[in-house]
């Protein structure tokens, strides 16, 4: 018998991804890359359901990335950043890290591109930080900083913003410009996964 945690997980687009997972590669495949996810939780997240649509595109994004042979990790900032999920291309951990995201507090964003930096400084191939905010952090001059910074180390720094987010200083964040947006509230999640179609293919 399947447990319950399990046969409510295999519903939706997590079960989606994890069918799709079995079928397509086996779990030692040579992997292209690591992206890390950094989601604003901030206390404007609250606002206009953008926290369900960042779920369901960050689910999306998993998907399209694990296809692409990446794993991918998952920072949380509001007050502070913290690793929700080390790397992965396990569908349930991922799943699971995000159900326990809520809106608090701040937008500590350079933290959030630090810890990234960090992390993916231990990976080989491909290193990919995918930003995904609301709004402004809360030291423009130390994210600009974090990100020149995790640039030079030969992360790609791609952003996906809504709400009150600056389009032109999520361009700055990255040395490709073209790699950020801002869309509607009501297209977070959709803009979050078309992200996935600017990582390199293994």
């Amino acid at each position: 018998m399947v447990p319950a945690r399990m046969a409510q997980a295999e519903v939706g687009e997590a079960g989606l991804v994890r069918r799709a997972a079995d079928a397509l590669m086996g779990r030692r495949a040579r992997l292209t890359g690591t992206v890390y996810l950094l989601l604003d939780h901030s206390a404007s997240m609250a606002d206009d359901g953008k926290m369900s649509e960042l779920r369901r595109g960050s689910v999306r994004f998993f998907y399209e990335a694990w296809r692409r042979r990446y794993a991918v990790g998952v920072i949380g900032f509001g007050r502070g950043a913290r690793l929700l999920t080390g790397a992965t291309r396990d569908p349930y951990r991922f799943q699971r890290c995000l159900d326990g995201v809520t809106p608090d507090g701040g937008t500590a964003m350079a933290a959030a591109l630090r810890l990234a930096s960090r992390r993916l400084s231990r990976r080989r191939g491909s290193r990919v930080v995918l930003l995904l905010t609301d709004g402004m952090p809360d030291d423009r001059r130390a994210t600009l900083d974090a990100a020149v910074a995790a640039r030079a180390r030969g992360i790609t720094v791609i952003a996906v913003g809504t709400g009150a987010a600056d389009e032109a200083f999520l361009r700055a964040l990255g040395r490709q410009p073209e790699l950020a947006e801002v869309v509607d509230a009501g297209g977070f999640g959709e803009g979050i996964g078309r992200a996935a179609g600017r990582l390199e293919r293994g």
